[in-house]
């Protein structure tokens, strides 16, 4: 089963506002021949967009036979059940598999804590109490 993951509004703002930032830089310098500029903005603007685009279409948590599968633009990652211990919601901003401030924090007995975000948090909640009943929900 397969969960959207959310994406929020601060997420589309930095896609468009380095878009809307770079994009005139990149008009003046080829205005001005500055080619050092032009590359240094061009590598700047698609960086950032081939970064967080795929992210707005490549976000998704899937529950699978063994393991949940968490995939984040070109970011794939797998946890088996056996290794959740807990889950919690949070807000916390440190650097996740999310989107949006409005996460889910995946603690697991053999590695880092992870965070995700998904749109309907209950049923994934509750879904993932059917494949790993021995979750606990914080």
């Amino acid at each position: 089963m397969k969960f959207k993951g959310k994406v929020s509004w601060w997420f589309y703002a930095i896609i468009i506002g380095v878009a809307v930032l770079i994009i005139p830089i990149i008009v003046c310098s080829l205005i001005y021949n500055d080619i050092v500029a032009l590359i240094i903005n061009l590598i700047v603007l698609v960086s950032v967009e081939l970064l967080c685009i795929p992210i707005v279409f490549h976000n998704y948590v899937e529950l699978q036979d063994q393991t949940l599968l968490i995939v984040f633009g070109f970011i794939k990652k797998k946890i088996p059940y056996n290794d959740i211990v807990s889950l919690s919601t949070t807000n916390n901003p440190l650097s996740s598999l999310a989107a949006s401030f409005d996460r889910i924090e995946i603690e697991c007995k053999s590695k880092s804590n992870t965070m995700i975000s998904v749109i309907d948090k209950e049923r994934f909640f509750n879904e993932l109490k059917k494949y790993h009943s021995n979750v606990t929900l914080k």
